[in-house]
């Protein structure tokens, strides 16, 4: 069993397609790329439900290459959506108690220091001279 990432793209064939019939010459061209890059015959490569629905739904619009994976199996060609696997993310923050969460201050409050020197910086209305 060989297993095959392949980006197909679609831009090339439906440019030149017209635009309502995009979604029905797809799975053909598909099939078609996929038969030359694995060396298989067009009649022994099948296209999975959720790539057909992937293609009509997304790709026959956008025109979007396209990123499957294909499986080699005597003779035979299965071709699926490429779907990368997820890295597992810590527990969510769901998992604090409650209390710890409403204690914390929703804003933290500037330090005096710093909006003194900001005031200090600007001169006031006041002590500039006005001249007429």
């Amino acid at each position: 069993m060989v297993d095959k990432l392949l980006t197909i793209n679609l831009r090339n064939y439906l440019v030149k397609q017209p635009v309502r019939r995009r979604h029905m010459k797809i799975s053909g061209y598909v099939r078609d790329r996929v038969a030359h890059y694995t060396k298989v015959d067009e009649e022994n490569v099948k296209l999975t439900g959720e790539l057909n629905i992937l293609m009509i739904k997304r790709h026959a619009k956008s025109m979007l290459p396209l990123k499957v994976n294909v499986k080699i199996e005597d003779g035979k060609a299965t071709v699926s959506p490429f779907v990368q696997a997820k890295k597992e993310e810590p527990a969510p923050a769901a998992a604090k108690p409650k209390a710890e969460a409403k204690s914390a201050p929703a804003k933290e409050q500037k330090s005096p220091a710093k909006t003194e020197a900001k005031k200090e910086a600007k001169p006031s209305a006041a002590a500039s001279p006005v001249k007429k």
